[in-house]
């Protein structure tokens, strides 16, 4: 968001005028203090984005939002949360057959149509005491076929199931703020 802008502020919302390599610890602090919502605001967009990835190793995934015949989209339970496919993106490997190679190593089902890119979602964790930045993009995707998901155990994957939209309320309160959005926009989308 460039300075010129003006978000409408909500409760649980911050603004931080960027300051470049500070940026995450005030992202940071803004949630600790329990932000949900934080617009960054900085006159260099590009400049803006580049001090705070250079703060990451940077890892690329990709997955999808793959409904059936019966407009059930296909969900999977991993470390203890519902979450939709998805994995890295090897070296050299397309976004779009990244995404479907994930779903359906994960689930162990075939006969996809990659439809369209949906949107790239980003967030940050540890691993082994080194900050990263994930980036996944997301595709809308059709199966075609009856085939029941099984999930990926050695992915730590306990549970793949095909969800309707009227069960997505299960799914929404034990997710992830990034699987959310997805939804959000695979439901704007239809």
């Amino acid at each position: 968001m460039n300075e010129s802008e003006s978000p409408a502020l909500q409760q649980g919302t911050e603004v931080i005028v960027s300051q470049g390599k500070a940026d995450t610890m005030l992202i940071e602090s803004a949630i600790d203090r329990g932000a949900k919502v934080i617009y960054l605001l900085c006159r260099d967009v590009e400049w803006s984005w580049q001090q705070f990835t250079s703060q990451f190793l940077w890892i690329r995934a990709a997955g999808g939002v793959v409904s059936n015949e019966r407009e059930e989209v296909l969900f999977i339970h991993r470390l203890e949360k519902w979450d939709l496919p998805k994995g890295k993106v090897e070296d050299g490997e397309e976004l779009e057959l990244a995404a479907l190679r994930e779903v359906e190593e994960e689930c162990s089902i075939n006969k996809l149509e990659l439809q369209n890119h949906l949107l790239t979602t980003y967030h940050t964790y540890t691993l082994k005491g080194e900050q990263v930045l994930k980036s996944t993009d997301w595709y809308v995707m059709r199966h075609h076929g009856n085939d029941q998901p099984h999930p990926q155990a050695i992915e730590g994957i306990t549970e793949a199931r095909w969800i309707a939209a009227q069960e997505w309320g299960m799914v929404e309160s034990n997710t992830f703020p990034s699987v959310i959005d997805v939804l959000r926009a695979f439901a704007s989308s239809r």
